[in-house]
Order: structure tokens, then C-alpha cells, then sequence
């Protein structure tokens, strides 16, 4: 019984590292008409679900981004550059996230949803936590 407890624990423990690791994929949604094979060199959709694409960014369901594009092969490389908030503020995106484009190539037309792979940059190794000292509880007077 304990080996076969412990065998199940090893599966899980290592399907959810395998989990970890996979990419994200995001529907959006097209603010304008383009075309997949000569795409724009800027693009502007819409997040169709809460996203986060890294511990420092959430993009969520609503929020308008823009990103500069890369054709590649048959399809394009979407990196958000900024986005707009709830409060109609244009914030703008440090890091780099490439969404590659998934699905049939073609025409996409305005307010088509489409979706976009986004590699996992959650990985807690890179997290780092914040714990207050007795000063920051406590501040001398």
C-alpha cells in the first residue's frame, strides 16, 4: 500500500511539473481586418480572458492591446507593447512576450476571435517574495 501510494505521488508530482511547463493559449479578439500572411506591422485586439503572462502582468478579459507583429512562415509573432485599462489608461508592457498566431491562415476579419500562444513565464524560481522586517511593521519614530 505504501509503494502504491508513493508510485501515485510520483505521478502526480511529475504531471503537474509537466503542466508547468506548457504554453499559454489566449483568445483575442480582432480590432481590425487583416490578413495572416501580410499581416500589419501593428495590430490592435481585444483579450477575451483573464491572462497572465507573467507574475508582473495580468491582462484581463476586455483590455485592448497593442503589439508589433513578425511574419513568420504561415502565420505571425504578436509582442504586446501596451495595453489599455478599465480606466481608458495606455499603460505600456516592459518585457517581451512573443504570442505566436494558431490556427487557419487567411483573412481575419474585424471582431473574429483568433487565438495566441504565449510561452509560460510563471516559473516561481524567478518569483521573488517580499517579507517585511519587524522595522517595516514597526517603523521607529
Amino acid at each position: 500500500m505504501k509503494k502504491l501510494f508513493m508510485l501515485f505521488t510520483a505521478l502526480v508530482f511529475s504531471a503537474s511539473m509537466l503542466l508547468g511547463a506548457e504554453a499559454r493559449t489566449v483568445q483575442v479578439t480582432a480590432l481590425e481586418d487583416f490578413n495572416t500572411a501580410n499581416p500589419p506591422a501593428e495590430l490592435h485586439v481585444q483579450i477575451n480572458a483573464n491572462t497572465r503572462l507573467d507574475y508582473d502582468l495580468m491582462l484581463f478579459q476586455g483590455f485592448q492591446v497593442t503589439g508589433k507583429v513578425v511574419t513568420q512562415g504561415n502565420g505571425f509573432v504578436f509582442v504586446p507593447v501596451s495595453y489599455v485599462n478599465y480606466q481608458e489608461e495606455e499603460l505600456p508592457i516592459q518585457k517581451q512576450y512573443a504570442g505566436t498566431f494558431k490556427g487557419k491562415g487567411g483573412y481575419i476579419r474585424q471582431n473574429q476571435p483568433f487565438y495566441l500562444v504565449f510561452p509560460s513565464n510563471t516559473n516561481p524560481d524567478s518569483f521573488q517574495y517580499y517579507v517585511p522586517s519587524s522595522s517595516d511593521i514597526y517603523p521607529e519614530q
